[in-house]
């Protein structure tokens, strides 16, 4: 297989040795551009050919020959559009499109080339180089197309782990989200309760003061009324009778003092 793949290649590699020399409808200064050309095609030198062919175009743009080697030089300098352009403008000839082909085949637009050399063989069926290189073609765009599917089947895949990945993420950080939202709600009724208990405290020991400072004033008032002696019937019965003596005593005196000023306020008999 790979002998084969080698032939193949090799025939694609080979192929634009089949320059056309010069028709004897070009004139003398046509030919002498083309077999300018030719020589330096065949030293390898496809640059200058390329310019001795362009040359023999100036001459006579309808000169087949000068635009099919020229079309080969361009090949040669992978200059692959240029080539099937200059190719396109000699589709009559059955060699073109076996050119054609080879160019595209350079291009790895293997359904283009497959085409050319389908057109090619239609004209001259015995051609083996055709042949070889349409099979060539049509084993590398088989290769082609399955390698697109293992790269879409590979990105499909890539897409498919890269999408579960940002699930994942997603999910995770949601959970992340979830649990600093529960933590933050029982630091919140954490503090909630030491505040509640707090306050608990707060008015329990405010009411134990209260309570003890009743209790204090109801010591206190005991306090004062067990010291206080009681005071028996007799002493105050005679707490009594001396304070009333005493207002009788002054309530004497008061009535002398009123009498010895009335005495002396009257005047004097005369005898």
């Amino acid at each position: 297989m790979k002998i084969l793949a080698y032939i193949l290649l090799l025939c694609c590699l080979t192929v634009f040795n089949r320059n056309v020399s010069a028709q004897s409808k070009d004139n003398g200064t046509v030919k002498k551009f083309i077999r300018e050309g030719n020589k330096n095609y065949t030293e390898s030198d496809y640059s200058s050919a390329e310019t001795s062919y362009k040359d023999a175009l100036d001459e006579n743009p309808r000169s087949f020959v000068a635009r099919f080697n020229l079309g080969n030089s361009l090949f040669k300098q992978d200059k692959f559009d240029e080539a099937i352009e200059a190719y396109d403008k000699l589709a009559k000839d059955e060699s073109v499109n076996y050119n054609i082909g080879n160019s595209y085949l350079k291009k790895e637009e293997y359904e283009k080339a497959i085409e050319a050399y389908k057109k090619e063989l239609r004209k001259n069926p015995a051609d083996i180089e055709a042949k070889s290189n349409l099979t060539y073609a049509k084993k590398k765009l088989q290769q082609q197309q399955e390698q697109n599917q293992d790269n879409k089947d590979n990105q499909q895949n890539q897409d498919n782990k890269d999408n579960q990945q940002n699930q994942d993420n997603k999910d995770n950080q949601q959970n992340q989200d979830n649990k600093d939202n529960q933590q933050n709600q029982d630091n919140k009724d954490n503090q909630d309760k030491n505040k509640d208990n707090k306050d608990n405290k707060d008015n329990k020991n405010d009411n134990n003061q209260d309570d003890k400072k009743k209790q204090d004033n109801k010591d206190n008032q005991s306090g004062n009324s067990q010291s206080q002696p009681k005071m028996s019937k007799e002493e105050a019965n005679y707490i009594l009778n001396t304070v009333e003596a005493n207002e009788k005593n002054t309530r004497e005196k008061v009535q002398k003092i009123k009498a010895e000023k009335a005495s002396k306020d009257q005047p004097e008999k005369n005898w």
